[in-house]
């Protein structure tokens, strides 16, 4: 079953982000996963709490390739450096047949 990786987030150090943006998408697409969406935040729907401005949304064939993706070696640096780059809230959900 399909996993999708849900992403919050906002840029803090553009430079740093601008250096990650193709080596996280080479991780990510040797992992198996593919961006179906990244962009600005639209339109608050709903809740008290206000999103961070930008979302993505990435996608994996399972939830255990997804895991995979988030605690590989090749992501490992990646994230912390995206962790100088970006303020984020990132969650992993599955569908259910």
């Amino acid at each position: 079953m399909p996993a999708y990786v849900h992403v919050n987030l906002r840029v803090i150090d553009a430079a740093r982000q601008t250096e990650l943006a193709p080596r996280f998408l080479s991780a990510l697409e040797e992992a198996g996963g593919k961006i179906l969406h990244f962009g600005p935040v639209a339109q608050v729907l709903e809740g008290d709490e206000a999103p961070l401005p930008m979302a993505g949304v990435f996608e994996f064939a399972t939830l255990a390739l997804a895991q995979a993706f988030y605690n590989s070696e090749k992501y490992a640096p990646i994230k912390a450096e995206r962790r100088l780059a970006q303020q984020a809230r990132m969650f992993i959900v599955e569908t259910q047949d």
